[in-house]
């Protein structure tokens, strides 16, 4: 009964490994950066490390920041055999600027570019035609249908959600209706409230006073990768 036992376990370990899926990889890397690979040990991430799906990262630090670029594996446009990451097979750049945690794919569902931010800041930019990327927080459920966005989530704020370009749609998980949010405006989302209506980033931006200082929180489009 043991042996049997063994060999289903080292069965299930095999599988495991061969159902990894490198969904993205990590371009630029700050100090005290963690990267905790579903059913591994955590570990400091380093510039280039591949990013699995369901991988959680966390960035411990306020000098922390981690870019990853999200390669079409993400959303299996060509298939789990593309490993290429020479900017041709990269349809979406994704920061996180210091201290942040998060979940980069959603295991159980191959296919499903999802990402989902517990705390902290980043910006998500997507290539001209590429799929949306559902984007979960502890107050939201958001689509984001390109191409450069930021998100701050804050346990006492809640959800800020700004759009440089393109449109997301906001779903608080408190109900009411979704939140059609275009180029140029932000809401957001109190901790067990609703979303508020748009409002235009300029003024936002041009408030000293605002909680939500964006003059270190901008989003630029994704380039190639430097070889």
């Amino acid at each position: 009964m043991r042996r049997v036992t063994a060999v289903l376990l080292a069965i299930g370990l095999l599988g495991t490994a061969a159902g990894a899926e490198d969904i993205g990889i990590a371009m630029v890397v700050m100090p005290q950066v963690l990267g905790f690979p579903p059913g591994k040990h955590s570990r400091p991430l380093v510039v280039r490390d591949p990013i699995e799906r369901g991988s959680r990262v966390r960035l411990t630090s306020m000098e922390a920041f981690l870019e990853v670029s999200f390669t079409r594996a993400f959303a299996c446009k060509l298939g789990r055999s593309t490993v290429s990451y020479d900017g041709r097979n990269i349809i979406g750049l994704l920061k996180l600027v210091g201290a942040s945690e998060a979940e980069l794919g959603d295991r159980a569902r191959p296919c499903a570019p999802k990402v989902h931010l517990d705390r902290g800041k980043f910006h998500l930019g997507l290539l001209a035609g590429e799929p949306p990327i559902d984007v979960d927080t502890p107050e939201t459920r958001s689509v984001v249908h390109g191409t450069y966005v930021r998100f701050l989530v804050d346990p006492i704020v809640g959800t800020f959600v700004g759009v440089d370009e393109g449109v997301v749609t906001v779903q608080a998980k408190a109900g009411g209706d979704p939140v059609e949010v275009a180029a140029g405006q932000w809401v957001l989302v109190r901790p067990g409230g609703l979303a508020t209506h748009p409002a235009p980033l300029q003024h936002l931006e041009e408030s000293d006073d605002t909680v939500h200082r964006l003059t270190d929180f901008t989003t630029q489009p994704p380039g190639r990768l430097p070889r």
